[in-house]
């Protein structure tokens, strides 16, 4: 089973969420304003099925 690391975040100046998928030694930005974010969660999303999925 194959998975990546996606980052889920925050802005409170635009109070807009976002997620992106975590991308080495980079620090995710806002999408609206391109300014700093608070990550709220790194889940694990699997990319490819493993013999339990349909």
């Amino acid at each position: 089973m194959e998975s990546r690391i996606e980052v889920s975040w925050t802005c409170s100046p635009c109070e807009v969420a976002g997620q992106d998928a975590e991308a080495a030694g980079e620090r995710p930005t806002c999408w609206n304003c391109g300014g700093p974010v608070v990550v709220t969660a790194r889940p694990t999303v699997r990319t490819i099925g493993g013999p339990d999925t349909r």
